[in-house]
C-alpha cells in the first residue's frame, strides 16, 4: 500500500512520516503526480484551510478520486473542536456543534468522509486530536509556547489560566495512531478520540512546568493570548473506546513529556 500525506502541519507529518514510506503534499489538490497506477492510504489534515473555499476544494479532490476508485482507505486528523462545548469528557457519539474555524473545518471534512463512505464503500478512519505535544511542536502549541517564556524570559504570558486541556504526548499519539492504521478495511468510518483522558487546567499546567524547569516564573496576564473565535473551556477525552476496542492507554505522565520536550527545547535554544 502507498500513501500519501497532505495538508498536514510540520511537527505532526515529520512524527507521522517517520513510520511510513510515503509521499507528501502541502495540499491536496491531485494524486496523479504521485503515484499512477495504484490505490492510495490517503491521510490528511486540515492545515492551510484558510477559508471555506479551500475546504471545499479538498472535499472535491477527496470525492472525485474516491469515486474513481484510486484512494483505497483515508485517515484524517481531526479535532475536539468539532463537538457542542460541555463540562463533560467527550464521548466519540457526543454531539457535534462547532464553534470556531477549526472545528467547522474538520467537521465538514468528517461528513464528507462519511458521504464518501456511503457512497462508494472507502474504508476511513477519523482520529480526533486533543492536546498532542512534544519535541518537534514548536509556539503558538501551549506547551512549546510555556517551556520557551520560562526558558527565554524566565515569566509567562497567559490568557485564560482557568482552562482544562486534555495533553497527550506525540510517543503515546503515534502508537495510537498505528494501532488506528494497522486494522483491517472496514469499508466503514471508524472514530476515536486522541487524548489521554486526564484533565489539567491550563495553571496547573504552569506549575508543573515550573517544577520540570526547577525554578519559579512570573506568570502576567495578556489579553492578546485570548483567541478571538470561541475558545473551548473544557475539552478533555472519554478514551474509553480505544482502551476498550484497540487495548491502548498512554503510557507517558504529563510530568515526563514535559521534563523531555523541555530538554527539547533547552537544546535548541543553546543553554
Amino acid at each position: 500500500m502507498k500513501y500519501l500525506i497532505a495538508n498536514m502541519e510540520p511537527w505532526l507529518l515529520s512524527a507521522v512520516s517517520k513510520h511510513l514510506d510515503c509521499c507528501k503534499l502541502e495540499h491536496l489538490a491531485g494524486l496523479d503526480s504521485c503515484f499512477e497506477d495504484e490505490q492510495l492510504h490517503v491521510m490528511i489534515g486540515f492545515h492551510n484551510m484558510r477559508n471555506l473555499t479551500e475546504i471545499g476544494h479538498l472535499c472535491d479532490v477527496l470525492r472525485f478520486f474516491a469515486k474513481a476508485k484510486r484512494i483505497d482507505r483515508v485517515t484524517f486528523f481531526s479535532s475536539y473542536g468539532i463537538y457542542e462545548p460541555s463540562r463533560a469528557p467527550y464521548r466519540e457519539d457526543s454531539p457535534f456543534s462547532p464553534k470556531n474555524f477549526v472545528g467547522l473545518s474538520a467537521l465538514m471534512i468528517e461528513q464528507t468522509i462519511h458521504y464518501l463512505t456511503g457512497l462508494t464503500g472507502l474504508s476511513a478512519d477519523i482520529i480526533r486530536m486533543f492536546n498532542v505535544y512534544g519535541p518537534g511542536q514548536d509556539t503558538p502549541y501551549v506547551v512549546p509556547l510555556v517551556l520557551s517564556q520560562i526558558i527565554q524570559h524566565g515569566r509567562v504570558f497567559v490568557g485564560d489560566s482557568a482552562k482544562v486541556r486534555d495533553f497527550i504526548y506525540m510517543t503515546d499519539f503515534i502508537d495510537l495512531f498505528k494501532r488506528i492504521t494497522s486494522l483491517e478495511n472496514s469499508g466503514e468510518v471508524r472514530i476515536f478520540n486522541a487524548g489521554s483522558g486526564e484533565a489539567t487546567a491550563i495553571h496547573e499546567l504552569l506549575i508543573k512546568a515550573q517544577e520540570i524547569t526547577s525554578g519559579e516564573c512570573d506568570v502576567i496576564f495578556d489579553a492578546s493570548r485570548l483567541k478571538k473565535e470561541y475558545d473551548y473551556d473544557y475539552a478533555v477525552a472519554d478514551i474509553s473506546k480505544i482502551k476498550k476496542e484497540l487495548g491502548w492507554e498512554p503510557k507517558v505522565s504529563l510530568e515526563e513529556g514535559l521534563a523531555l520536550t523541555y530538554q527539547w527545547i533547552l537544546g535548541r535554544s543553546g543553554k
